[in-house]
């Protein structure tokens, strides 16, 4: 299983037999920051294109508003949660963000599931609060790009845990860590 979230950033966790997987020295995969589009923009690591540079929900405001006209009436406290409340609203720029946002989520996603071939990809962050928008889209993309792996059975759900789930998982690592004996208690 693969958790993703995806918010001011796009970060994640990977669930294989029942452990979340870590890297070398322990580290963490760092999903945000495989490249989508090398000549796309550039992140805080270093490189271009980065998943999360690319659909985190920050970049949904920042290209709204390099492709808004001066006069555009929404572009004050602009968030990507105003900019789906425009697009259900069917307003015209907020409806071509939303699908921007929704063709780079799902090459992302088809990423992970053609180099994971996961049981489910379970989906949080503020910007999956309204996953209504993205969820066909992000399926089709993964169906168009996931030809070589049965992406028909990977589960695409959304995480039920809600805003308190950073919280919840901080809480659950330190019980692990300190009640279970799993770590040094220094």
């Amino acid at each position: 299983m693969i958790c993703v979230t995806v918010g001011t950033g796009i970060g994640g966790g990977i669930i294989v037999d029942g452990r979340l997987y870590r890297g070398v020295d322990q580290s963490h995969p760092e999903i945000g920051h495989h490249v989508i589009d090398p000549g796309g923009p550039a992140c805080f690591c270093g490189a271009r294109g980065c998943w999360e540079v690319l659909a985190r929900g920050p970049a949904m405001v920042e290209w709204m508003t390099g492709q808004a006209p001066k006069d555009y009436p929404h572009l004050k406290g602009l968030t990507a949660k105003k900019i789906c409340e425009l697009a259900q609203q069917e307003e015209p720029l907020a409806v071509r963000t939303v699908e921007r946002e929704t063709y780079y989520l799902g090459l992302g996603l088809a990423n992970l599931v053609t180099l994971f071939s996961p049981e489910a990809i379970v989906l949080g962050g503020s910007v999956m609060g309204s996953a209504h928008l993205f969820l066909d889209g992000v399926r089709a993309t993964i169906k168009r790009q996931c030809g070589l792996v049965p992406f028909h059975r990977t589960e695409l759900t959304l995480a039920s845990l809600g805003s308190d789930a950073p919280l919840l998982g901080a809480a659950q690592v330190w019980h692990h860590r300190f009640t279970l004996g799993g770590g040094n208690h220094d």
